[in-house]
């Protein structure tokens, strides 16, 4: 599978089309956090918003996978005409991942890159698409605007016009689908669109010719403005691997992608819920994850944020609250389910923990009905709960 490209630099506004794709340089540079707009018009072909937005969501799951915990910077939300988001989710874009804290930080310091997703309309014919443009004032405004704040396009099919009415492609010798280029030719006489590459970027807007090419297309973007190497990731996701699909079953029967087994983390959250009501030893906790002491501590707090001593004190204060709601033992009972002997100390825990005392958390939280209107039905009396 080709790498999308290196990025291309911000200020180079005479950038050619994509470069030819290869090994991606090596670099230590943190990825530019990168916000992306899929703007919905009333003649959309959605297909093209779907596609971006299938390409945005792979990707932030990747980086997750790769970096849990760490911010990826990457956030996006769909727009109307208006250029605020849609007061009503469109079925398949229903949600839009927020800025993150980095972003956010980025775009008060200008760090922040903003990219703005034009799909392709469903025009009739190429007058028509003359037509909306009369019809579409606003949203022509809504892109000047987004240009002149130095923002990014990413423009697909015959809504490169849109960046082309705007001027944005003065000069530049790009691809235009075969059924709008004689009218295009026409009608922005700046612009030279006979070049055959199938997608490219002119200054600071991207084009693509066709709608199929919208994955890749947007994978090129992302690597190009966000991070290279997640790019690359999420291409191998989302596009064919021929070579890999042939190699894969050989590997799978000579068992070498067998099912990963159970982390050490994983292993002593286990040993923990299973001895929650035992004395805590982190000798045994580590024995029964299969590392050491010092190890099992480091990747505790790597991946639950707290250590094992603290996870089975949350384990317990759970145990304290489902028998607190269900049962009617007393706290001293309670206290010694829960691996503690002196109840006062668990009272302590469990106060902390909560903000309540046991008995205000029974006498609120209750799901039980008091002794004094229990009625056990005949077929119960015999079975065992009698």
């Amino acid at each position: 599978m080709p790498a999308p490209p290196p990025p291309c630099p911000d200020d180079d506004a005479s950038a050619p089309n994509f470069p030819e794709l290869g090994p991606l340089p090596a670099t230590d540079r943190p990825a530019p956090a990168l916000h992306v707009r899929l703007l919905w018009l009333s003649h959309a072909m959605p297909g093209s918003l779907f596609a971006a937005l299938d390409v945005l969501r792979t990707a932030s799951g990747i980086a997750q996978l790769q970096r849990p915990g760490r911010e990826c910077g990457l956030s996006w939300q769909v727009i109307g005409e208006s250029g605020r988001a849609l007061p009503m989710p469109v079925p398949g874009l229903v949600r839009s991942r927020r800025r993150s804290r980095a972003a956010k930080r980025g775009r008060k310091q200008g760090e922040t890159r903003s990219l703005l997703v034009i799909p392709g309309v469903m025009a009739r014919n190429a007058p028509h698409l003359g037509e909306l443009f009369e019809q579409q004032r606003a949203v022509l405004k809504l892109v000047e605007r987004h240009a002149q704040a130095g923002g990014w396009i990413a423009a697909s099919f015959n809504g490169i016009a849109y960046a082309a009415e705007l001027g944005l492609l003065d000069g530049a010798r790009i691809g235009a689908p075969w059924l709008y280029q004689s009218w295009m030719a026409r009608r922005y006489r700046l612009c030279d669109f006979t070049d055959d590459e199938p997608m490219g970027v002119h200054g600071r807007v991207f084009h693509s010719v066709a709608p199929a090419l919208q994955t890749e297309f947007m994978l090129r973007v992302l690597g190009h403005l966000h991070d290279p190497d997640l790019a690359q990731a999420s291409a191998r996701v989302l596009l064919l691997q021929a070579e890999r699909q042939l190699l894969t079953p050989a590997l799978t029967a000579q068992r070498w992608l067998t099912p990963t087994a159970d982390s050490p983390v994983f292993r002593a959250r286990r040993w923990l819920r299973d001895h929650i009501g035992a004395p805590y030893r982190l000798a045994e906790a580590a024995g029964a994850a299969a590392v050491s002491e010092r190890t099992l501590l480091r990747h505790f707090r790597q991946v639950t944020g707290m250590t094992p001593l603290a996870y089975l004190h949350a384990l317990r204060i759970e145990r304290a609250k489902t028998l607190l709601e269900v049962s009617l033992h007393g706290t001293q009972a309670i206290a010694e389910a829960c691996g503690y002997s002196d109840a006062a100390t668990f009272r302590r825990l469990f106060q902390r923990a909560t903000g309540m005392s046991m008995s205000d958390y029974r006498a609120r939280y209750a799901l039980r009905a008091r002794r004094r209107y229990w009625r056990v039905e005949d077929g119960l009396r015999e079975g065992t709960a009698a």
